[in-house]
């Protein structure tokens, strides 16, 4: 059907998605703010109104991970160790150091 005829109030208009001529009572305006003919026109999507995603709580108080320490320990030939490891380092007696 032609739009170009006269209706009372109503204007001649373009739908912004198809781009074909309406009048102007046979748009609709769409929620991204365009104007659209009703083949067009879409509901806004539900997940666009869930509320954001909660902050992570904040920690009271943390504490940076020490550096590794390297000891080294060199065997002899046979197997045997030639350098000790610093005392107080290690205990297999005492498992709670």
């Amino acid at each position: 059907m032609s739009t170009n005829y006269y209706k009372s109030g109503a204007w001649n208009a373009i739908c912004d998605v198809c781009g074909f001529k309406f009048k102007s009572d046979q748009l609709r305006k769409r929620w991204d703010g365009f104007m659209v003919c009703a083949p067009d026109w879409e509901s806004r999507h539900p997940a666009d109104f869930l509320p954001p995603p909660t902050t992570p709580r904040v920690l009271p108080w943390t504490r940076p991970e020490p550096t590794d320490v390297f000891i080294s320990v060199t065997y002899g030939a046979e197997g045997e160790q030639l350098t000790s490891v610093p005392t107080g380092t290690y205990s297999p007696e005492d498992p709670n150091p």
